[in-house]
């Protein structure tokens, strides 16, 4: 066992719902029959200028990724089939830059998504851009992306006060165009390159949203968010949202559980947010779970084979222990996100209310290559305390509260190449309700701002065509009009568990199967 504490910082892809670790390639690379193959093939789709120099790195950069998913990807991988797909990959290719090192990432780019929709080929410049999500801070517009099975860029979500939230940007939009650029069949990191820029800077995106083709212009910003937001609702139940897990988001954690504490002497219950996280570092997760455990497993990885690789337990001081506690998610909650639920419910430390999660439950790893840049593979899945797997299978509410009008939405079962679904946990949701049903007035104080803000979640002047709909939440918020709050009916259905509400039938129901780790 690994204690969390010690193990070292590593990369999470926000764009890829992903908890990775970075690894280095080391050692000689050398071309075996199969490879051979592939590097006499490409050769006659480069440029004929390309010299000897260029060619022999981008060798290396097929060799070395090859060799990379040979040892460590998740199953074992049929290199002569890999081989094969990369070959044919090659007349298909519509690229301005031929060099070597172009055409061999753009082959490995397409090849590892054929794997899963989660591997992909770094170019240096992506890597770089890598570092920067993870740290919290980078200039773009602030929404997390993924591409499915049409090969269209699909929102997933958008993070919580940046311009694309602001700009009323929904889950499961699809952006058709940035800047012009047709984007269906383009590779995400593509779609990442065109949305970066410098602060300030527009950019225009064309998005597909039902039977609607629009486009929205969004100016660029440092997206430096915090990705942890804290209220008291109705004068004694502390709540906390935690939009993502990165860097800071341990700190940021800590500092609002202690002024919930100083604020709330007697608290009815505690609401854990963790609608719309697309996840980010494992071991973030790992450790806000542990600010409500003091004991027990928090999640382990299992890589080929069912080899338990390495498991988090908990260890610290819990927060407002002994208090009922509810954990929110949602469609877009995923990674990370899951994990953090299922470990806090399989625990007995709290009850989940909301709508089943995403399904992201497999682990990647970054890898450095020799020649700059890098590739990010699946190496295994996630498992909870009880040995659950969430990939493919998402984690089921407790209490499953149904927004009206909710469009139909892909999870990642529903991904090209996903990785297929295993031991799922046999819990059913054991009510589901109406979400206007159990909705009922509740009073907000949030911690660190006056308040909320209309202008926080207003529609993008621009267009009329994207404002938020009612029934369609954004982040901790739905629906802001004339300046007046927020109007978010899920968290209203939570909060009427812990009092009289409707959902409070269920609590004598539900508080002493949790108790009894059912």
């Amino acid at each position: 066992m690994l204690r969390k504490g010690i193990l070292p910082i590593v990369f999470g892809i926000i764009i890829a719902f992903a908890g990775t670790r970075l690894v280095a390639c080391a050692g000689p690379v050398w071309a075996n029959q199969d490879e051979q193959r592939f590097l006499d093939a490409y050769r006659d789709y480069v440029d004929d200028n390309a010299t000897d120099d260029q060619l022999d790195r981008a060798d290396n950069l097929y060799i070395e990724t090859v060799q990379v998913l040979r040892e460590n990807y998740v199953f074992e991988v049929d290199t002569n089939k890999f081989v094969d797909d990369s070959i044919a990959a090659l007349p298909k290719l519509e690229l301005k830059d031929k060099s070597p090192e172009n055409v061999v990432g753009e082959v490995l780019d397409q090849s590892l998504h054929d794997l899963d929709p989660h591997s992909a080929y770094m170019s240096e410049d992506m890597f770089k851009r890598l570092q920067e999500s993870t740290e919290g801070s980078f200039a773009g517009v602030g929404i997390v992306i993924a591409q499915d099975e049409d090969k269209q860029i699909r929102i997933v979500s958008p993070i919580d006060d940046t311009p694309a939230a602001r700009a009323g940007l929904q889950p499961n939009d699809r952006i058709a165009t940035i800047d012009g650029h047709d984007m269906k069949g383009q590779p995400i990191a593509e779609a990442v390159r065109l949305m970066r820029g410098r602060v300030g800077e527009p950019v225009t995106l064309g998005i597909l949203r039902k039977d609607k083709n629009f486009e929205v212009i969004i100016r660029r910003a440092k997206i430096e968010v915090p990705s942890v937001t804290a209220a008291v609702i109705d004068h004694d139940i502390p709540y906390i949202r935690v939009s993502r897990f990165d860097a800071n988001t341990l700190e940021q954690t800590q500092d609002y559980l202690q002024q919930l504490k100083s604020s709330v002497s007697n608290p009815r219950g505690i609401i854990v947010d963790l609608r719309r996280n697309p996840g980010g570092l494992l071991d973030s997760a790992a450790d806000i779970a542990d600010q409500f455990l003091s004991k027990g497993l928090i999640v382990a990885t299992e890589g080929r084979g069912e080899r338990k690789m390495r498991t988090y337990e908990a260890d610290r001081s819990s927060y407002f222990d002994g208090t009922p506690m509810v954990i929110l998610l949602d469609r877009g909650s995923a990674s990370g996100a899951e994990l953090m639920a299922a470990a806090l419910r399989e625990n007995g430390r709290g009850i989940i209310i909301g709508e089943r999660s995403f399904g992201k439950g497999s682990m990647q790893r970054i890898l450095p290559l020799s020649g700059g840049g890098g590739v990010k593979i699946t190496t295994g899945y996630y498992t909870t305390p009880e040995n659950h797997i969430v990939q493919g299978n998402g984690v089921v509410p407790d209490i499953e509260v149904q927004l009206k009008d909710a469009e139909e939405f892909d999870r990642e079962i529903d991904l090209a190449h996903a990785l297929p679904p295993r031991r799922r946990d046999p819990r059913k949701t054991i009510t589901s309700v109406a979400a206007d049903q159990c909705a009922a007035d509740i009073e907000i104080d949030r911690l660190g701002k006056d308040g909320f803000k209309a202008e926080d979640q207003a529609p993008n002047p621009q267009t009329e065509e994207i404002e938020p709909k009612d029934g369609d939440h954004t982040s901790d918020a739905e629906g802001a009009e004339n300046g007046e709050a927020p109007h978010d009916q899920v968290l209203e259905c939570a909060v009427g568990y812990f009092n009289d509400g409707m959902l409070a039938q269920y609590r004598n129901q539900v508080e002493p199967l949790l108790r009894a780790g059912l």
